[in-house]
C-alpha cells in the first residue's frame, strides 16, 4: 500500500509540477514550434480543430476535450529528428529527482497517510448515508401527525404548525398535477402470483393513498370490487394487534365457552373504543370544600393514566385511525378527487395559470369515517353465511352510500389452490397442494369477483333482505320488520336462489392469506366464510386416499373496517343501531351530523384529524365509550330480544 500510495502522489505531484512549468514558460507552451525549431525543444502540435498536421480536438458529452490525429505521426511528444534530449525530458528528470526526495521525508509519509485515512471514513459515511436512506423508506403504519395527504395526489392539503389546513389553491393544484399517477415500480410494489400486492414503500409523489395506489389499481378494483396488500402494517403495530385479540379471545372463552351452531365464534363490535382510560372524575358523596371534590381515604383515586391494558387494547383503533388503511380507503371511493372539486381537474396540464386565485376549491365536506368495525372469529363449526352483502345490523347506513370494507387477516389463512377460470390480470396456473404433507384446514374467506357490478345483482338483493330493499321510512317495530322484510335471509341464497349461487361461486377467488394483509373490498361486493369443513373436502376430491388430515382447534381471527363517507346516513326506524337507541334523533341523520350532535360515535379518520385528535383525546370520546355506549349496549340487548321473539311469532328466517 505504501508504494501504491508514492506512485500516485508522485505521478499527482508531476502533473501538478508541469502546470507550474507550462505557467512559467507561457511562450514555450503557446508556441512549441519555434522551440523545435530552435532546438530548444521538439513538440509537435496537438491543439485546435484539425491543424495542418492532421491534428484535431474532440469535446465529450460532458465538454471535456480529447486530442488525436488522422494519420499516424507522433503528436504531442518528442520529435524524432532531435538527437538532443527535449526540455520536457529534462523538466521530468528533474521532477522525478526532487519528487523523490519530497516523498523520503516523515512529514510527507504522515499527510499521505492520514489522506488515506480521510478517504476511507469518507466512503463508510457514504455507505452509512445510503442505509439510513432505505431504512426511511420503510412504511410506518402509526400516523398520529397525519400532515394529510402528502402522499402526491393525495397531497391536496397540508398541516401548518397549529394544525390548520393551508389552503393556498395554487399549492393544492401543484400537487395534484405533479402526482404522475405512474404504474407502480416493480422493486417497490409487486403483484404476486397469488394476486396480492406486495407493499415495500414507494415514491410519495407517485401515488394515492398514502403512496400505494396508483389510477390503474383503482380502476381495477373498481371492476373487480377488491384489492390486497401486503407489507402495509409494521410487525410492532401487528404485534400489538395479536396481544389484544388473544386477550379478548381468552375472555369470551372464560365467559363463553364454544357454542355451536354458531356464524362466528365470537363477535364484538365497537373494537376501536377498547383502550379508551376512564374518565378521572371524582364522587364527592363523602365531602367537599368550596366545590372541590375530596375523596374518602379509602377512595382510590385516578388519574385518567393510560395503563399497559389500556395501550395493547388501543391497538385496534390505532389500526382504523392512524395508519395507512383509512387512507388507502379514501383514494379507493375517489373521495381525493371529490374534495377538490373533481376527478376532471387531475387531467389539467402541469403548470398553473398566473393567476394567483385560480377557479379551484376546496370542499371541506368531503370526509371519511369508520362507519363499524367488527372483531371476528371463526372456529372449526360448519355453520357459516353464505354469499351475501352486509346489512344494516353490520354496515348502519342507506343503500345509496358508497363504502369500502378493510378485511385484516390476523392469522395465517392458507389457501392452496388457485381459483379457475380467473379473469387475465389475476390468472395464475393451477398447483395441488404437496402430497406428502399433513394439511391442516382453515376457515378463511370468499368473495365473487366482479359481483357488485353484475347485472343479476338486484336480484341477489331481493333474495337476501338486502339494504336496498328496505322501505325508505324504515321499520316501525319488530314484527313490522319481520313482515315487511323481502327475501329469504341474509344467508340463505345457496337455497333460496342456487341459479345465483353459481353465477358467484363462478367468479370466487379465496387468496392464500398471511396474517397482517388487508383485503379492501367493495361494500357491496358480494362474499362469504369458508369453512374449515369446505376446506376439508376440497382437500379430500383433490388428493383422495393420499391425504394427511388434521383438524386443529385454532381460533382464526380477523377484523374489519367498514369506512363510509360522513355524508353517508344512519338508516330511519325500528334498529338495531347504538348511535340511535341513545338518542332516537339521530335516526336519518348523516354520520357528520350525529358525529357534530352527539359525539364521536363514527370517528372521522380522513381528511385529517383535528389539532386535538392526534392522541386517544376526541372531543367526548371518554363520556361516549364510558357513559353513552354502555347505555346503547343495554338497549340494544333489550331489542335483539324483541327480534328473536318476532321471529319465533311470525316464523321468519
Amino acid at each position: 500500500m505504501y508504494s501504491y500510495l508514492q506512485s500516485c502522489w508522485l505521478q499527482n505531484s508531476m502533473q501538478r509540477s508541469l502546470y507550474q512549468q507550462s505557467t512559467y514558460y507561457p511562450t514555450m507552451m503557446e508556441n512549441p514550434d519555434s522551440y523545435a525549431s530552435s532546438g530548444e525543444n521538439s513538440f509537435s502540435s496537438s491543439a485546435g480543430d484539425h491543424d495542418d498536421d492532421g491534428s484535431y480536438s474532440t469535446e465529450d458529452d460532458d465538454g471535456h476535450t480529447s486530442s488525436g490525429s488522422d494519420n499516424d505521426d507522433n503528436v504531442g511528444i518528442p520529435s524524432d529528428d532531435d538527437d538532443d534530449s527535449s526540455t520536457q525530458d529534462v523538466l521530468m528528470d528533474d521532477l522525478m529527482d526532487d519528487q523523490e526526495e519530497e516523498f523520503s521525508t516523515p512529514s510527507r509519509r504522515k499527510s499521505l497517510i492520514i489522506a488515506a485515512l480521510m478517504v476511507l471514513l469518507a466512503g463508510l459515511v457514504l455507505n452509512f448515508s445510503y442505509v439510513l436512506v432505505q431504512l426511511n423508506n420503510i412504511p410506518e403504519d402509526v400516523d398520529t401527525s397525519r400532515p394529510e395527504m402528502n402522499d402526491g395526489s393525495n397531497a391536496l392539503m397540508k398541516n401548518n404548525d397549529n394544525g390548520s389546513i393551508n389552503s393556498d389553491k395554487n399549492n393544492i393544484m401543484n400537487n395534484i398535477q405533479s402526482s404522475g399517477y405512474n404504474e407502480p415500480k416493480q422493486n417497490k410494489l409487486v403483484r404476486e402470483k397469488t394476486g396480492i400486492y406486495k407493499f415495500t414503500g414507494l415514491h410519495g409523489n407517485k401515488y394515492r393513498g398514502g403512496g400505494v395506489l396508483s389510477d390503474a389499481m383503482i380502476e381495477q378494483y373498481e371492476e373487480d370490487g377488491v384489492i390486497v396488500f401486503r407489507n402495509l402494517i409494521s410487525s410492532k403495530l401487528l404485534d400489538k394487534l395479536d396481544e389484544a385479540s388473544e386477550i379478548l379471545v381468552n375472555e369470551h372463552q372464560e365467559k363463553e365457552g364454544r357454542k355451536k351452531r354458531q356464524q362466528f365464534h365470537m363477535v364484538k363490535n365497537h373494537a376501536i373504543f377498547l383502550g379508551v382510560p376512564s374518565t378521572d372524575k371524582q364522587s364527592c358523596s363523602s365531602s367537599s370544600e368550596e366545590g372541590v371534590c375530596i375523596p374518602k381515604d379509602d377512595e382510590t383515586e385516578t388519574d385518567g393514566a393510560i395503563t399497559d391494558d389500556d395501550d395493547t387494547m388501543s391497538a385496534f383503533r390505532h389500526l382504523a385511525m392512524y395508519s395507512k388503511i383509512p387512507r388507502v380507503a379514501a383514494s379507493l371511493l375517489r373521495l381525493d378527487e371529490l374534495r377538490v372539486g373533481g376527478a376532471e381537474h387531475l387531467n389539467l396540464p402541469r403548470q398553473l395559470p398566473d393567476d394567483p386565485e385560480p377557479n379551484h376549491t376546496i370542499d371541506d365536506s368531503i370526509n371519511l369515517r369508520i362507519c363499524r368495525d367488527i372483531f371476528l372469529t371463526k372456529d372449526d363449526d360448519d355453520y357459516a353465511c353464505g354469499w351475501h352483502v352486509d346489512d344494516t345490523g353490520f354496515w348502519p347506513s342507506i343503500a345509496s352510500d358508497p363504502g369500502v370494507n378493510a378485511w385484516i387477516a390476523l392469522d395465517d389463512m392458507p389457501y392452496q389452490w388457485s381459483r379457475k377460470k380467473l379473469p387475465k390480470h389475476l390468472a395464475t396456473d393451477d398447483e395441488q397442494p404437496p402430497t406428502n404433507q399433513t394439511h391442516t384446514a382453515v376457515a378463511t374467506f370468499a368473495l365473487s369477483l366482479g359481483s357488485h357490478r353484475a347485472p343479476w345483482r338486484q336480484e341477489a338483493y331481493e333474495v337476501t333482505g338486502s339494504t336496498h330493499t328496505l322501505p325508505p321510512e324504515g321499520f316501525s317495530s319488530a314484527a313490522d320488520m319481520i313482515k315487511r322484510r323481502s327475501g329469504k335471509g341474509t344467508c340463505n341464497i345457496k337455497t333460496s336462489a342456487p341459479h345465483l349461487y353459481e353465477k358467484l361461486e363462478e367468479n370466487k377467488i379465496v387468496y392464500d392469506i398471511k396474517k397482517g394483509d388487508v383485503i379492501f373490498h367493495d361494500r357491496w361486493l358480494f362474499h362469504r366464510t369458508v369453512t374449515v369443513a369446505e376446506y376439508e373436502k376440497q382437500l379430500m376430491n383433490d388428493l383422495g386416499e393420499s391425504l394427511k388430515l388434521e383438524r386443529s382447534d385454532k381460533i382464526f381471527r380477523r377484523y374489519s373496517i367498514r369506512y363510509s363517507p360522513g355524508s353517508a346516513r344512519v338508516p330511519p326506524g325500528y334498529g338495531v343501531e347504538p348511535s340511535v337507541l341513545y338518542n332516537a334523533a339521530n335516526a336519518n341523520r348523516t354520520l357528520d351530523e350525529i358525529v357534530e350532535s352527539d359525539g364521536p360515535w363514527y370517528p372521522e379518520v380522513w381528511p385529517r384529524l383535528k389539532e386535538n385528535d392526534e392522541t386517544d383525546n376526541i372531543d367526548g370520546l371518554v363520556d361516549l365509550v364510558h357513559e353513552k355506549m354502555p347505555q346503547a349496549e343495554i338497549a340494544r340487548d333489550e331489542r335483539k330480544k324483541e327480534i328473536r321473539m318476532a321471529l319465533k311469532k311470525g316464523g321468519g328466517p
